[in-house]
């Protein structure tokens, strides 16, 4: 009988601790599943946060790329804008250029034409002479006609007119008191256009009060100084 009791109490000693035993195995295998549960949300936050760090990073980059095509968009249109503003004056300055080719060459022979005007217009001292007189009248005439073709006109300009700084120079001047101030008193040389330009402007003689032909004459004076 004795022997009976003890075996049923070893029975139940070896029952509990199979018992504690398996509580003990369950116990670590939910602490595994905990620490595997924390495992996982860690390295989901850990992705979220590396996710939103590069979207961050891409959206940095796509506002820079955007920045960097206005800046080259602009300077593209700037440069655009300055490319089509020199085509345009090269071409303005090509048509200016054909339209005034003459006008060096045309410039240099109306002092020549006006000597030969001032000579065929003078008497001639006989007939034969007159003879020849008439021959060079032509050609002037001629030379004036093929200027005149080229776009030289003469500047009308008439004594008793009031000076026009524009198309006149003075070249001296003198006071009348039944004139009127600043009126064309005498004219030495004339004037010519070339085309809508001023070749050379017709030289004139302006009525002026004393005081201001003297300071006139003082500040020339002074610029040569």
């Amino acid at each position: 009988m004795m022997l009976d009791s003890e075996i049923k109490e070893k029975s139940l000693e070896e029952a509990l601790e199979e018992s504690v035993d398996e509580s003990k195995e369950e116990s670590v295998d939910e602490s595994k599943e905990e620490s595997k549960e924390e495992v996982k949300k860690e390295s989901k936050k850990e992705k979220k946060d590396k996710y939103k760090e590069q979207i961050q990073k891409l959206e940095a980059e796509k506002e820079k790329l955007e920045e960097d095509y206005k800046n080259l968009k602009n300077e593209y249109l700037k440069a655009y804008a300055e490319l089509e503003n020199t085509k345009k004056r090269i071409k303005e300055e090509a048509i200016k250029d054909r339209k005034y080719a003459s006008q060096k060459v045309v410039g240099e022979l109306i002092n020549p034409i006006d000597m030969l005007k001032t000579i065929v217009n003078m008497p001639a001292p006989s007939p034969e002479i007159q003879n020849y007189v008439i021959g060079f009248q032509m050609i002037t005439n001629q030379l004036v006609d093929i200027l005149k073709a080229e776009g030289l006109a003469p500047i009308v300009a008439n004594v008793g007119e009031e000076f026009d700084p524009k198309v006149m120079q003075v070249v001296d001047t003198d006071f009348k008191e039944d004139k009127k101030e600043n009126e064309v008193l005498a004219i030495k040389q004339a004037g010519y256009m070339y085309k809508d330009r001023v070749l050379r402007p017709t030289m004139v003689i302006v009525n002026k009060k004393k005081e201001e032909k003297v300071e006139a004459k003082a500040s020339e004076e002074e610029l040569v100084s």
